[in-house]
């Protein structure tokens, strides 16, 4: 069975994924991308293809080193197949992975990522912020505001950026 595509705005931003973390396969291959298995990430690559227009440009979103490295990887898999430009616009501060702090039962602000655009998107082209997987947004939200706008996609996306969206939209968010 495969995956149905995920759409849903939050606080503005647009995410995308290609499913549910805990349905199928996806938790699985979404491990195997942290651990930098390539069947991996050909996999995802082939799934986030099908959900990128012809003008968008991929722009990895930097890792806890403050550059992009499994998301570059991605962008550069998922251009195998879309042809479409890379552009490694965004940097961030070196700092502890969002999963270590996550699992502390913390979340970083958006001054801890630091991250600052440091190119300018071509004309023309919408960004596509490209990430492994999305779970509260936080990580998301703070790239996009830092490079000025784009669309969010991911290969994964938990229920927890989507429970948050419903909740706002039936008035229960505080």
């Amino acid at each position: 069975m495969e995956n149905e595509p995920i759409r849903t705005e939050v606080d503005g931003i647009t995410f995308l994924s290609t499913g549910h973390y805990y349905d199928g396969i996806n938790q699985w291959v979404a491990h195997k991308l942290k651990e930098g298995d390539t069947d991996a990430f050909d996999y995802a690559a082939r799934q986030m293809s099908k959900l990128l227009p012809k003008n968008a440009v991929l722009v990895p979103i930097p890792g806890r080193h403050g550059t992009p490295d499994q998301t570059l990887k991605l962008c550069r898999d998922i251009a195998s197949y879309t042809h479409l430009p890379i552009l490694d616009a965004l940097r961030g501060n070196d700092r502890e992975s969002q999963y270590e702090v996550k699992y502390k039962g913390r979340s970083l602000t958006e001054e801890q990522l630091g991250y600052r655009r440091v190119a300018n998107i071509p004309t023309g082209r919408t960004p596509y912020l490209i990430d492994n997987v999305v779970d509260t947004g936080t990580t998301a939200k703070a790239a996009v505001k830092a490079l000025g706008g784009g669309v969010v996609l991911s290969y994964a996306m938990s229920d927890t950026l989507l429970t948050h969206e419903q909740q706002v939209s039936n008035g229960f968010h505080r």
